[in-house]
């Protein structure tokens, strides 16, 4: 057997630590993605991100030596309701406010559990096995948001704006919303109703709720989070009740796979072959093809010069 794994900040110069954490313990892998929060909350001296993602890995790390993980997909909500926990003590030391965005992560976990492999899956970090089955839960809401930050950056780049100025203008307008966009008199509001015509065209039954979060940005996505009863609703580790799309546990013969590659989404693409060098060399490829994210890798952030799209992590187990 052979274990690597590759965790970079998005940070360029290494200013900052990034929101990724890698779990590797014998038989268990594990990748956690903690979300980026546009109203930059610290949690001990942390992002809520990081706070997220390092406390849901040191729960199953926890539950796992104390041989209380479960092997089923009661194991997504033992690590959430330890989140939970570990949230509600930063709200009594003034650290967090209860009724503000609650920290949140992705999870992807590889556990060999006797003859077997089994998968727990929350959010859109992904797996790879044996270098042809690749298994992402993407949410849609992020593809609404993709859209229409693709359409503000084509504007804003015929007005003349470019370079990291582009990028960060349509990151504002994107995470505060196109509501606030007009009233500032960023976007008319024509330009506006071309952008939220475009997502009631595109999203169907979910294009009413599409419409409304653009309107107030992503800075309100978490009110999506662990709402099943909302068309854009998907699951999240982030202390409340899991519901939503975006959760997955399966199980695989142990003797059917030989390599198992765990991944967060700061990878656009996956490279053909399995090993840490050319998951980096297909990270340059597509930084060079579309570093802005809007033509061949649409993504909800493109790069700039101090920082790539996002944080990115992947751990590679192969057995042969």
């Amino acid at each position: 057997m052979q274990i690597t794994s590759y965790s970079r900040s998005k940070y360029r110069d290494f200013n900052a630590l990034g929101d990724d954490i890698t779990l590797l313990l014998p038989g268990l892998y594990g990748v956690f993605d903690g979300a980026t929060d546009p109203t930059k909350t610290i949690i001990d001296g942390i992002t809520s991100g990081r706070f997220a993602a390092v406390t849901c890995a040191q729960s199953v790390c926890q539950l796992w030596s104390e041989k209380k993980l479960s092997p089923t997909d009661e194991l997504l909500h033992q690590v959430n309701a330890e989140l939970e926990k570990a949230l509600l003590v930063k709200i009594a030391e003034g650290q967090l406010r209860a009724e503000g965005k609650p920290p949140s992560t992705t999870m992807a976990l590889a556990w060999e559990i006797g003859e077997e492999i089994s998968f727990f899956l929350i959010g859109d970090s992904g797996v790879r096995i044996n270098g042809q089955e690749e298994i992402v839960l993407r949410k849609q809401i992020d593809t609404v948001s993709t859209q229409a930050r693709n359409s503000v950056y084509r504007m804003l780049r015929d007005r003349g704006l470019s370079g990291d100025e582009l990028e960060y203008q349509t990151r504002q307008l994107i995470y505060y919303g196109l509501d606030k966009a007009v009233q500032e008199d960023v976007l008319q509001n024509s330009e506006v109703e071309r952008i939220l015509e475009q997502t009631r065209k595109t999203f169907g039954n979910a294009a009413s709720e599409g419409v409304r979060f653009l309107q107030q940005g992503v800075v309100s996505q978490h009110r999506f989070a662990n709402h099943g009863d909302l068309q854009l609703g998907y699951a999240s580790l982030n202390g409340k009740p899991l519901a939503g799309e975006g959760m997955l546990c399966f199980s695989r013969p142990k003797s059917a796979v030989q390599s198992i590659e765990l991944f967060t989404d700061g990878y656009f693409s996956l490279p053909s072959e399995i090993d840490l060098a050319a998951w980096e060399a297909e990270f340059q490829r597509v930084e060079e093809v579309d570093s802005h994210k809007i033509d061949s890798f649409p993504a909800i952030k493109g790069s700039t010069s101090s920082e790539f799209s996002d944080d990115r992590t992947v751990v590679i187990v192969r057995y042969s």
